[in-house]
């Protein structure tokens, strides 16, 4: 089996190039001029751009080969997804890997500006020592409200309760536990929020709020407005013209909607400005980190694992523990399922019971129908483009919850109007154990390697079956056997140490009695 090839664009730091090497081929530049990169797309299975490149709608369609594209920070306002999603790439990015170096710089641009941080520095160094012309202003006690709780947000709240501040924030898409945690008081809109807010602090993504002068008036006379998250998000005239005319007192700003920003730029004539080049998520550790973030999330979508970090379909937010421990689930039970049996129409039921968040639910729609269309389609299935490819064939999926965070994980699959094609699997334990295939009872923790017949119950069958696995070298670890009734038809599992021979096919099917025989590795 060849390894996948990967085209690394800018720099990724070499914890994250290393990871790659070790699963795939690896072409990584400092920079590749954009202008080559046209050229270039249809030779890689994966490609990995930071800034310097924006894979538009033009470069992403059409490459056959191409299965994955990382952007390595944050956000993936260079990726045109959805395009990526149409042609069922995989979109990945490192959320949260730089947090903590893009709340540090947070607070390392509020601690200069309150500080006289800089001014106070030249002063030093051109030999003076006017003590009181840097008198400035401390944290302890002030109250900082902040834009944006996810997961720089939540970094800024943490360490803001060790200065002592008073914590309000804004975010309607989180929910009040984690306000709660983190000890920050909710506001429900920013008419609320920025009156209270002596200090302001902004950390969403480019479509999160934009603050221009109507709402920046809101803010109290003397405030501070602090920008590491996403240049635009602030219009920079009007934050400009309420420093000028004494509104507010000063700025911190790591990113501007132009960069580098113009020298003609209003806001670089204010001495109450601090202005950094956009190093929020610019730490060795940082760097370190969103390169192996984005490494893994890589190679785990290459050999078709549904990485935490994907962008283009809707992850739950679980722990990755859980997550992959679920995903394997849905891989197990919708590969059984679309293997065994035959299509009835053209909606399959999913029923959703036991311990399983409800935000799981549209995830898994496209985990499964991703799944039965691989086993029916030559064309590209992931669950990326699921829900697309299944509309353009006539495939629907209905969802039955029945949750309980009292009883074990479990996923039911059959087509509707068709009970006899039930299949289930549970999570017990931390192992995939499937319950019923084809309508039939059966227990048995799922294999790496599995071989499913189904035949007549008829006397010999299964030690024909078992001489003949041993005959062709292959060790039979377990064998489970399921039936509705005496002489009627049976399901056996055998769970095997070997890969299987396609001759054992073969052979198998010549057994007497003998309906289907069906592989799993």
């Amino acid at each position: 089996m060849h390894k996948p090839k990967i085209l690394v664009t800018e720099a990724l730091g070499p914890a994250g190039l290393a990871y790659l090497a070790e699963h795939a081929e690896v072409d990584a530049h400092d920079l590749l001029p954009p202008e080559l990169l046209p050229d270039l797309m249809n030779s890689y299975d994966a490609v990995i751009i930071r800034s310097a490149h924006r894979l538009s709608r033009d470069l992403l369609m059409g490459h056959p080969r191409l299965r994955v594209v990382a952007r390595a920070g944050a956000g993936v306002d260079n990726v045109d997804l959805t395009a990526a999603t149409e042609s069922g790439i995989a979109v990945i990015n490192a959320p949260g890997a730089n947090a903590i170096a893009a709340a540090e710089h947070t607070f390392g641009l509020l601690l200069a500006v309150m500080r006289n941080i800089p001014d106070g520095n030249a002063h030093v160094r051109s030999g003076g020592w006017d003590r009181q012309a840097f008198i400035g202003q401390q944290l302890h006690g002030k109250t900082l409200g902040i834009i944006g709780l996810g997961r720089v947000g939540r970094e800024v709240a943490r360490i803001a309760r060790g200065f002592g501040m008073m914590l309000n924030g804004y975010d309607p898409y989180i929910q009040d536990d984690i306000f709660r945690i983190h000890g920050v008081t909710r506001s429900h809109d920013l008419d609320e929020l920025l009156p209270k807010s002596s200090i302001l602090t902004i950390h969403t993504p480019k479509n999160g709020p934009h603050l221009g002068r109507s709402e920046l008036e809101k803010l109290p006379r003397g405030a501070i407005v602090i920008n590491a998250a996403r240049g635009g998000l602030i219009e920079e005239n009007s934050l400009s013209e309420l420093l000028k005319n004494g509104h507010l007192f000063g700025a911190g700003l790591d990113v501007f909607t132009d960069e580098p920003p113009a020298q003609t730029l209003n806001l670089m004539k204010n001495a109450h400005v601090v202005m950094t080049p956009h190093l929020g998520g610019s730490t060795h550790e940082a760097l370190a980190n969103v390169g192996v973030m984005t490494a893994t999330g890589v190679i785990d979508a290459l050999n078709g694992r549904t990485p935490p970090n994907i962008v283009n379909v809707p992850i739950p937010p679980l722990d990755a523990e859980a997550f992959h421990a679920l995903d394997s689930l849905a891989d197990a039970v919708g590969k059984v399922f679309a293997t065994v049996t035959e299509q009835v129409g053209n909606t399959v039921i999913l029923t959703i019971s036991g311990n399983i968040p409800d935000t799981a639910s549209l995830w898994l729609r496209q985990r499964i129908l991703a799944t039965i269309l691989n086993q029916r389609l030559d064309d590209r299935v992931n669950t990326v483009n699921a829900l697309l490819m299944a509309r353009s064939h006539g495939l629907q999926l209905l969802i039955d919850e029945q949750l309980d965070p009292a009883t074990a994980p479990l996923l039911s699959l059959r087509w509707e109007g068709a009970l006899d094609s039930l299949t289930k699997a549970a999570l017990e334990g931390g192992s995939v154990q499937l319950k019923t295939i084809r309508g039939i009872p059966l227990d048995l923790r799922w294999p790496d390697r599995a071989l499913i017949t189904r035949h007549h119950d008829a006397p010999g069958v299964v030690g024909k079956v078992g001489t003949l696995v041993g005959e062709f070298g292959v060790n039979i670890a377990n064998l489970h056997l399921g039936r509705q009734a005496e002489g009627e038809d049976a399901l056996m599992v055998l769970s095997l140490d070997d890969n299987i021979p396609a001759p054992l096919i073969d052979a198998l099917m010549h057994i007497e009695n003998m309906h289907q025989v069906y592989v799993f590795e």
